[in-house]
């Protein structure tokens, strides 16, 4: 049922990766998740017409407990969808605010408009957008900036951007809490992992943005061998609008070209204007994270 239900977000996305590619990963993750023991699944004549499954999480964006329900923790079949998706919230949502989890979040694909309109009306709305391109040449138009891909000993020339970046984050309409820390220290523990790369564009030796990619990320989707995944990049706001980021993007897009990589992956906040907006020019959406608080006081 899951791979089917990628399979049909292919017929609208297809450089997205095979399916067959999935089927082990799946298989391990539904086995995690059955675990949790948050799951119910739906049945019609002893044959199993759908299920809806999450993790337990103590702090989901923020203070109250969640659950989380993958691409992987849901789906059905049959003619009538959206009654089997609204039957399996409604038992599910009792049991999780029984147990004293009030935030509900699920991921779903793009293109399902049925299944998004589902859950639109049973009070969810969309937070996050997961995204993706082929590797392919973006035009430089920015001539006046350099690119150049740094490691450790680039990182002090860009702390401050780190820095600005994890303040922007905190600031209206994203308002994304973080904990403060060491830039500096921040960026050299992170490209001490493998295969993590930086990018920096400058004028006058002057850092005016970077970007980042690394194997990992959001979607089991972004585990195939083939992805690469964006997992952070900022200007500074008056340079803005000048083709800074896009130049970034090129460059990456080069390095993605000569190591044999097929596909760039992203995932942002829909809130985040000036990042969703960026990011919308060049990438497809495949999948949708939509989120619901319940009002803490029916368990109060």
């Amino acid at each position: 049922m899951v791979l089917k239900n990628y399979q049909v977000e292919r017929k609208s996305v297809p450089f997205l990766p095979p399916e067959d590619n999935f089927k082990h990963l799946i298989r391990s993750r539904l086995k995690k998740l059955i675990a949790e023991k948050t799951g119910i699944v739906a049945r019609s004549n002893d044959k199993i017409i759908g299920f809806l499954a999450g993790y337990k999480i103590n702090e989901l964006w923020g203070n109250c407990k969640g659950i989380y329900c993958p691409d992987y923790g849901h789906g059905t079949m049959g003619d009538d969808r959206k009654k089997i998706y609204q039957q399996l919230y409604r038992y599910s949502a009792g049991k999780w605010v029984e147990d004293g989890f009030t935030q509900h979040a699920l991921t779903i694909y793009a293109h399902d408009r049925e299944t998004i309109d589902t859950f639109f009306w049973l009070g969810f709305g969309l937070r996050c957008v997961d995204a993706m391109r082929e590797a392919a040449a973006i035009e430089k138009n920015n001539t006046e900036v350099s690119i150049k891909k740094v490691g450790k000993e680039g990182v002090a020339k860009i702390a401050d951007l780190q820095d600005k970046f994890h303040n922007y984050l905190t600031k209206s309409p994203v308002f994304i809490p973080g904990e403060k820390e060491d830039p500096e220290k921040y960026l050299e523990g992170w490209l001490d992992n493998n295969n993590r790369h930086l990018w920096v564009a400058g004028k006058d030796k002057e850092p005016l943005g970077f970007m980042k990619i690394e194997p990992e990320g959001e979607r089991f989707i972004t585990e195939s061998e083939e992805v690469m995944n964006i997992t952070g990049a900022y200007v500074r706001e008056e340079h803005r609008g000048s083709r800074i980021a896009a130049s970034l993007l090129g460059d990456i897009q080069k390095w993605l070209l000569g190591n044999d990589y097929n596909l760039c992956g992203v995932d942002y906040e829909s809130f985040n204007l000036s990042g969703s907006d960026f990011w919308g020019q060049f990438f497809t959406p495949y999948a949708y994270s939509l989120v619901r608080r319940i009002d803490e006081r029916v368990i109060s």
